[in-house]
């Protein structure tokens, strides 16, 4: 019956990414056009000469390991797609595994995940840190599994983890080593096993797996971005709401409530019972968020992320007993419908919204191949005006057309993928903001309004196309005729084409 319902949930979870060709994720056309490039090198004439892969040990390569590979294969953008649904299902499963250990049989309980796959920091793009979330979750129930092993299997089992999430993310690394910590910590206080010898084995072996990971870590472009860091009071509130909500108050709302309302008919029916390891360990992530900087190595929301982490790996300490539930199938049923109520939900406005990104996919298949795309935005826009979705998908530019584009991730530090010298000083590497289309325009005539030198800078020389992005296809007018001719104005871009100076 488990392995039923459970293959029910993984279906349906599933079924957007099986007819959405982009999924629109904010960061995720960027990555995708990385591991495109990626795959292409240096086969790819136009791609091999203007970026390079800078190999480094870097703790962000998931996607840079495994999707460049699978594309030779079944393509980029169905490689994109199987890593999504790879994230998703490790969501899923990980707190079943957890609970399993945990509790000695399986249950449909943490099937409850489910409803929360989709999540606001999965429609962030945050892929490679989602997918570390997975991992870590079965690496913490794999250390348990084994608490009664000796420590050399215990510290090799969790040196083949710490190597895969240090390669998924450092916050994922992160969360895992907390996890097993807190754990650890509480059975060796339960248990009174409190001698010297037993702390210093346990010690050993929860340390010396993460020590190649700060050798590597030491030794990597990333620590280079040590410095950026910033701590801040407000957002820790926000981060709750980002990760239960979807795309609509209207159906958020009713679904916390029913979820809030379950919770309390569980624990005054007495159904529920949380760990105590899980309490400790729930503890111990919860003070971890409230500490962590808004932004740590130079990545923003490193705080905010670690709410997915406190989530999926705490489901699994969580134990409801459907047994004594009056139909426990009745709860799989309002359960399966919860969860494909969300999913109706999240394959409506992906629908909606992939319209205008393919719409603006087709604009750039227009381009040469080997083209080059600066990318602006509209002037005076209001915060997210620019749909999310849309912010990163002129990117698709180097999928469609070996393009070189402006905004595409290169940065040292973060990305193996590289522009190559020559290249470099006319696209952005330090991540910054998208310009808008008036600075861009007002950069052509040499009047800039200081002295610092700006990648867009003699773009009219360089570049052979021109996206703005948050126009409204109504009102918007060509903002310098002489300089760009009209291609496409689309809905919530307008595609030109640089005029060559004379």
């Amino acid at each position: 019956m488990i392995i039923k319902q459970t293959l029910l949930v993984a279906t349906l979870i599933l079924v957007p990414l099986f007819y959405t060709l982009v999924p629109p994720l904010e960061d995720y056309p960027n990555h995708l056009a990385r591991m495109f490039a990626l795959s292409q090198i240096p086969a790819n004439a136009s791609l091999s000469g203007y970026y390079e892969a800078a190999w480094a040990p870097i703790p962000n390569l998931i996607m840079d390991l495994t999707v460049p590979t699978l594309a030779s294969w079944v393509g980029i953008y169905t490689a994109g797609r199987i890593f999504i649904g790879a994230t998703l299902l490790l969501l899923l499963l990980g707190p079943m595994f957890l609970h399993r250990t945990l509790y000695g049989r399986w249950s449909a309980w943490p099937l409850v995940g489910g409803l929360f796959v989709y999540n606001g920091f999965l429609f962030v793009g945050l892929m490679n840190y989602l997918f570390g979330v997975g991992v870590a979750v079965f690496g913490l129930a794999t250390w348990i599994r084994l608490a009664d092993r000796p420590l050399p299997l215990r510290a090799l089992a969790s040196l083949a983890f710490c190597a895969v999430l240090y390669v998924c993310h450092l916050s994922a690394l992160g969360l895992y080593g907390l996890g097993i910590a807190s754990f650890e910590a509480w059975r060796l206080w339960t248990s009174g096993s409190l001698r010297p010898s037993k702390l210093i084995g346990s010690a050993l072996a929860l340390g010396l797996p993460f020590l190649p990971a700060l050798y590597l870590l030491l030794h990597s472009p990333t620590w280079g971005l040590a410095h950026e860091n910033v701590w801040e009071a407000q957002g820790k509130l926000g981060a709750v709401t980002r990760f239960v909500s979807v795309y609509s108050d209207l159906v958020d709302i009713p679904f916390l409530a029913l979820i809030v309302g379950a919770i309390v008919v569980a624990m005054r029916r007495g159904l529920v019972r949380f760990h105590r390891a899980g309490i400790v360990v729930a503890i111990s992530l919860t003070l971890a968020f409230l500490a962590m900087p808004s932004m740590a190595f130079g990545s923003l929301m490193a705080d905010e992320r670690l709410v997915v982490g406190i989530f999926f790996m705490t489901l699994g300490f969580i134990s409801t007993d459907l047994r004594k539930l009056e139909g426990q199938n009745a709860f799989f049923a309002i359960c399966l419908v919860t969860i494909a109520f969300r999913v109706v939900d999240v394959s409506v406005n992906w629908s909606s919204i992939s319209h205008p990104l393919l719409e603006l996919r087709s604009s750039l298949r227009t381009m040469q191949p080997g083209s080059r795309l600066l990318v602006t935005q509209a002037d005076n826009l209001p915060e997210s005006a620019i749909d999310a979705a849309m912010s990163h998908a002129p990117t698709l530019g180097v999928i469609e057309r070996s393009a070189l584009v402006s905004r595409l991730f290169v940065v040292p530090g973060k990305q193996i993928l590289q522009a190559r010298e020559g290249f470099r000083e006319h696209v952005d590497t330090e991540d910054g903001d998208t310009p808008s289309i008036s600075q861009v325009i007002l950069a052509s005539s040499g009047t800039a309004p200081n002295s610092d030198s700006r990648y867009w800078d003699g773009w009219t020389d360089f570049y052979d196309y021109l996206v703005v992005l948050g126009t409204d296809p109504d009102e918007w007018e060509n903002p310098a005729p002489e300089l760009l001719q009209l291609v496409h104005n689309g809905r919530g871009f307008a595609f030109y084409k640089v005029r060559r100076k004379a």
